[in-house]
């Protein structure tokens, strides 16, 4: 056990030390941090006005985007400082299991959570700017709108609480490599770690592009069919 661990140490440290050359470690945590708290600061008012304003915060078109910088503002306040801190210590401080668990819940659960729903908002907006009928009434809205996105957030909580807190396996954590050492023993079996990476990841990434890239062609088809401006 602890050969292995002196190797992995070792080897983490040459990794580390050939992308530290690249970038410094100090000049990360200067890079990122002011970025950081600009990013944070702007995500807390475009909140606070979507609140402030009734018409904002429940008009349908808002909610995917509200969801969206909820989980933007939790990975600032949870993911970035843990980085952070690595940056300055070289070192996951403190030490503890619990710590590693909650930054590779929050990289990995609420950034795949994040491109999951990018994905649901670009197709969404298709049936928002050319399909409005289907919101007409309060029926239409629960079932087109309401259940996708409610749905989404109770997979993305449910199976990443599971794999990561639940999942019957036992994580090795190195504490002097970033994220612990990504060492999230669901990864181990290969049914779950193929799901992870291609229908929570890979996929939902390339189907936000695409589906983005049809909406635009179609607004401008529209626009040139009939020559008119399309009403957002």
């Amino acid at each position: 056990m602890s050969d292995t661990q002196g190797s992995n140490n070792s080897d983490n440290s040459s990794s580390g030390g050939n992308s530290d050359i690249l970038i410094p470690y100090v000049a990360r945590f200067w890079i990122l941090l002011p970025s950081d708290i600009a990013s944070t600061l702007c995500t807390f008012v475009v909140l606070f006005y979507i609140f402030k304003s009734r018409k904002a915060r429940s008009n349908i078109k808002n909610h995917v985007l509200i969801i969206l910088l909820l989980l933007g503002l939790a990975i600032q306040l949870i993911d970035v400082p843990f980085y952070l801190n690595y940056t300055m210590h070289l070192a996951v401080i403190p030490a503890n299991p619990s710590v590693c668990l909650i930054w590779n819940f929050v990289d990995i659960g609420l950034y795949n959570g994040t491109i999951i729903l990018m994905a649901w908002m670009s197709f969404e907006r298709h049936i928002l700017v050319f399909h409005d009928q289907w919101m007409s009434t309060r029926k239409k809205r629960i079932i087109i709108h309401y259940t996708p996105i409610s749905s989404i957030i109770l997979y993305i909580v449910i199976y990443y609480i599971y794999v990561f807190y639940f999942y019957p396996c036992e994580n090795v954590y190195d504490y002097t490599s970033i994220y612990c050492g990504s060492s999230v023993c669901y990864t181990d079996n290969n049914i779950l770690d193929m799901w992870d990476i291609f229908a929570n990841s890979v996929i939902p990434s390339l189907l936000e592009p695409f589906i983005t890239l049809s909406f635009l062609f179609r607004v401008i088809w529209q626009k040139h069919r009939s020559r008119q401006p399309i009403q957002w």
